[in-house]
């Protein structure tokens, strides 16, 4: 049976890039691919570990899930910053990551959250300075709303690939060390048959 990062990274890192270009090209990301991925990535859980643990299985997928949205969830109920489809598409990927990566990937796609909304506000108000006077009394009102229509998608995305690579997949530690013993073993016997006899 697969690891279950074999199956499931690809079907979330697929949705978070997926989710990015349709909020790029449209202003928001379907509901339907968050609750879809979200579904996926809890139904892979179950099949190739069950209900699990805090770890594993689908317990480990649902509190990704909590652990992923809840943060921004509180940010979408103070204000319009960033919408409840992100929250929906977030929930997602921590389903996908699990506990205790989901942790690492909301920390991760906060800081390229928070990079994301510098780099649109200072963009938006460097484009309203170039306006003429009439216009630009409008500039302060334009920056903020330009915070708020972020397309979260794309630093979603981003932050998921980076948590990705950042944290590895998980790779089984028994299985290593026993190869390892017995290369050891194997070799230390081979190098006492070699080894000539002193007289």
């Amino acid at each position: 049976m697969p690891a279950p990062e074999l199956v499931l990274w690809p079907l979330i890192g697929v949705a978070a890039v997926v989710a990015a270009v349709i909020d790029l090209k449209r202003g928001g990301v379907p509901s339907w691919l968050a609750w879809a991925t979200l579904g996926l990535a809890l139904l892979v859980r179950l099949v190739l570990e069950g209900p699990g643990d805090v770890e594993k299985g689908v317990v480990s997928g649902a509190l990704g899930a909590i652990a992923c949205a809840f943060p921004f969830a509180l940010l979408a109920l103070s204000g319009p910053r960033v919408g409840w489809s992100d929250v929906k598409l977030l929930a997602a990927m921590g389903a996908g990551f699990g506990i205790p990566r989901a942790l690492a990937a909301v920390m991760l796609i906060s800081v390229v959250g928070a990079g994301a909304a510098v780099f649109f506000v200072l963009k938006r108000r460097s484009q309203s300075a170039s306006l003429p006077v009439t216009e630009s009394k409008a500039a302060p009102r334009a920056a903020i709303d330009s915070a708020r229509s972020i397309p979260y998608g794309v630093p979603i995305a981003v932050g998921v690939l980076w948590a990705m690579v950042w944290a590895g997949p998980a790779v089984p530690e028994l299985g290593a060390a026993e190869v390892e013993v017995e290369l050891v073993d194997g070799g230390a016997a081979e190098e006492t048959v070699e080894q000539p006899e002193l007289e």
